[in-house]
């Protein structure tokens, strides 16, 4: 075994933010037919370019929450103070589509919570507006433009850059380590953002210990040919992880004092073979490495 071998990391690879939600199937409609998703599957999923969700079954609806408004404060451990509503989910578009996005959302029966609006921070402007799916959640439109540039007029496009899951934490600098020293992010800056691989979420400071709500466990679906039941254990965010790099990252947030929920987990269905583990941030959220493989391959 070589060098570069015994020391390398495990890969986070495509990430899906999970969200309890009152009916799969409604919110998988809404998806496919406001947001316009090309990829609506029996395992939950939502996506399309620059998105993607996994939809679980709420079991009771208590357990649907859209994030509170976090906190601001002077001692805020990042650049920006935050924000004046709550965000579930960050989407990032060009600064000539924001508006084309929103009006064709509208048309497509959407619910706008907050029309397009411009501020300016530092050396940039910035336009945002909040569309609302079937159970609240607010999906946070984002563009940015140099003060000092005028805006391209280029075509306008009913187009996704990139989405980042957002989380209210009970310590921001205290996650912000977390994430940083425990599960080895590539980056933490000093907006709240922590990346490892293509996992990115955004932390924000909580107001409230009340508002600090990781998902609870999800309803079993039962009865619906092509539709998954859903997990045994609470699920925040999922990780596709290469097989053989779920026990090497265990093992790495292990070694750091980070939380293991559930140990790396085999199961098999449908052809495929899958190695589930959970690794639990400083507020209880968890985050799910999966691996998964054909039958055969094992």
């Amino acid at each position: 075994m070589t060098f570069e071998e015994t020391n390398r990391r495990g890969k986070f690879e495509l990430t899906f933010p999970v969200r309890l939600v009152s009916d799969v199937k409604k919110s998988q409609e809404w998806f496919r037919n406001v947001l316009k998703c090309n990829d609506i599957s029996g395992w939950g999923h939502a996506t399309r370019e620059g998105m993607g969700l996994i939809l679980l079954q709420a079991a009771s609806p208590e357990d649907i929450r859209k994030n509170a408004v976090p906190k601001k404060r002077s001692d805020y451990p990042t650049e920006w103070e935050g924000p004046d509503d709550g965000w579930d989910s960050l989407i990032y578009v060009e600064w000539d589509n924001l508006n084309y996005v929103v009006e064709e959302v509208r048309s497509n029966g959407g619910k706008i919570a907050v029309e397009p609006f411009e501020y300016s921070h530092g050396d940039h402007t910035y336009k945002k507006a909040h569309i609302s799916d079937l159970d609240g959640y607010n999906m946070v439109l984002s563009a940015r433009r140099l003060q000092t540039d005028e805006p391209n007029h280029q075509d306008q496009e009913n187009k996704f850059k990139k989405t980042f899951q957002v989380r209210l934490v009970s310590d921001l600098k205290k996650s912000m380590e977390w994430y940083s020293h425990v599960l080895g992010c590539d980056e933490v800056n000093n907006w709240g953002y922590a990346r490892r691989g293509e996992m990115e979420v955004i932390l924000q400071q909580a107001t409230s210990p009340q508002d600090v709500r990781p998902n609870a466990q999800s309803g079993k679906i039962f009865g619906i040919p092509y539709t998954w039941e859903g997990p045994d254990e609470p699920w925040d965010t999922f990780v596709h992880t290469p097989w053989e790099d779920v026990a090497l990252i265990v093992d790495e947030v292990r070694g750091k004092g980070g939380t293991i929920g559930m140990e790396p987990i085999e199961s098999s269905e449908d052809g495929w073979d899958f190695l589930n583990a959970q690794i639990l941030d400083p507020d209880g959220y968890s985050i799910i490495l999966g691996g998964m493989r054909r039958s055969s391959d094992s």
